[in-house]
């Protein structure tokens, strides 16, 4: 169970009555004799979330997911569940990218302010972006893109794969954010905006 460490984030995913594939953040707190402690995002405590769940986390260039059990849920910030049996481990696909300049906000998830960047490309699994400020690797950052004129609107958690700086000023950052909590939904939006703009924008491969 090495591969498990304090803070490390993870998606919950749950199996009953999901149908729009609706993925929740969250954060390893700890390892316990018989389950794992998960601190919550806000936003899974407003429904009655029960019974099983798939988990997906990242490390490196690899996915790895596995099913579990919700065993209790603690005062709205935490819940218990079960520890895996088998965890699937899958390498992260290459995927085609679309470049663009869309202007979006987002913000640290563990902390509060709001920061302006541009999306410079953008596939269903994730982005990449300018910003004037540095992000650490495996940050989470929460995401409100938003495309006027309606073709595209989206909400989600993000994972911070790698940031460098753009040029030797140090100014402007790059960085490719792998989206964490993207439903199946907006996953198809995405992929929509992406087959509806080629010939549009120019595609550059990830």
């Amino acid at each position: 169970m090495s591969v498990f460490q304090q803070n490390l984030p993870v998606t919950i995913v749950p199996q009953i009555n999901n149908e729009n594939g609706i993925k929740f953040q969250g954060l390893l707190d700890k390892m316990e004799s018989n389950s794992m402690k998960i601190k919550m995002d806000d936003s899974f405590f407003k429904d009655d979330i029960q019974g099983s769940v798939s988990v997906e986390f990242t490390m490196s260039n690899y996915n790895f997911v596995f099913e579990s059990e919700i065993l209790t849920r603690e005062q709205s910030s935490f819940i218990n569940i079960s520890k895996p049996k088998v965890i699937h481990k899958s390498q992260i696909r290459k995927m085609q990218r679309l470049r663009t300049n869309i202007p979006f906000n987002f913000t640290l998830w563990t902390e509060g302010g709001r920061f302006d960047a541009f999306i410079t490309d953008i596939s269903t699994v994730g982005i990449k972006i300018r910003t004037t400020k540095q992000l650490s690797k495996n940050l989470l950052l929460s995401l409100n893109v938003y495309v006027p004129g309606g073709s595209l609107r989206f909400i989600c958690q993000g994972l911070v794969m790698w940031c460098r700086a753009e040029n030797e000023d140090e100014i402007n950052y790059l960085a490719g954010i792998k989206f964490t909590t993207l439903s199946i939904d907006a996953m198809k939006k995405v992929d929509k905006y992406i087959r509806d703009n080629l010939g549009k924008e120019q595609f550059v491969d990830s």
